[in-house]
């Protein structure tokens, strides 16, 4: 059996299922959430993070890291729902390289 299919068959076949709960279960929505990302230091990607979050009131913090060849973005934002979370961690899944913490 693959690790996917051992995920599945604990989580179903949502990947975000666990975590959904986790959150319902945590925090009271409507709240201010967190969010930690690092990319590598490419102002295309900055750029990419930073329009996910253009449209709402998110107060993005930036740090250069030692070397300078990353950056760690924090992202406060008020969300509605915890789908509203996900969603915003599914756009930024899809710029390269992204870590997600």
């Amino acid at each position: 059996m693959s690790i996917n299919e051992d995920l599945n068959a604990e989580f179903g076949t949502d990947p975000y299922e666990k975590f959904r709960s986790l959150l319902q279960q945590s925090l009271v929505f409507p709240t201010e959430y967190t969010f930690k990302f690092i990319i590598k230091a490419d102002e295309d990607k900055s750029a990419e993070l930073k329009s996910i979050f253009a449209n709402t009131n998110a107060a993005i913090t930036v740090n250069n890291s030692s070397t300078g060849k990353y950056k760690s973005f924090t992202v406060r934002v008020n969300v509605a729902d915890e789908e509203e979370v996900i969603k915003y961690y599914k756009e930024v899944s899809k710029i390269d390289s992204v870590i997600m913490l």
